[in-house]
């Protein structure tokens, strides 16, 4: 008897359902948390994303402009004298646009713009370059490469000039750099 008792006890015990409900909300609950944090946290990823990207195309945009401007500059003169006169401007801080290229190697971007010789492109650099018309971060620069042999069509006949012009920005916290290669025939 007493254990037919405990049976029908355990069997009431079984039947009581009032706390399921309880339990089965703090888990809808628990559950639903977890996906507005996982989709918060998605949101914030992803306006970092876009603020990111925003910053990369205007940095890229204001080095390209710079660059175009150099190449400009370049394209207005008829002479070499006349490029040379109002380009190179020695010792004037934000005013120096044509630079000659580096002896040994011409082609390496960092030897080029390089001008306070720490072997970094960087602040004190563009300090001594021209500030582009865009952005007073935005610099630009064009360098004389050398006159390759063979260049001349004959004695006495026009030269081709090859330059390439860097438009460079630190504008909004991005860093971009735009290289163009430029022919020109004097």
């Amino acid at each position: 008897m007493y254990r037919q008792e405990t049976l029908q006890g355990k069997s009431k015990l079984l039947e009581n359902e009032q706390g399921v409900t309880i339990v089965t909300v703090l888990l809808l609950l628990m559950l639903l948390t977890l996906m507005g944090v996982t989709a918060t946290k998605t949101v914030i990823n992803e306006k970092k994303s876009v603020r990111s990207e925003a910053v990369f195309e205007q940095s890229f945009y204001f080095a390209e402009s710079a660059c175009l401007e150099g190449v400009q500059k370049i394209a207005n003169e008829s002479t070499p004298e006349e490029l040379l006169a109002p380009l190179i401007v020695a010792g004037a801080a934000n005013e120096k646009l044509l630079i000659s290229a580096h002896d040994e190697d011409p082609f390496n971007d960092t030897k080029n713009l390089d001008l306070d010789g720490d072997t970094l492109i960087d602040k004190d650099d563009l300090d001594l370059l021209q500030v582009s018309e865009t952005n007073a971060d935005t610099h630009r620069a064009v360098v004389q490469m050398p006159i390759a042999t063979g260049d001349s069509l004959a004695l006495g006949s026009s030269r081709v000039y090859t330059y390439m012009s860097y438009g460079m920005t630190s504008a909004h916290g991005g860093n971009a750099m735009i290289k163009l290669g430029y022919k020109k025939r004097f």
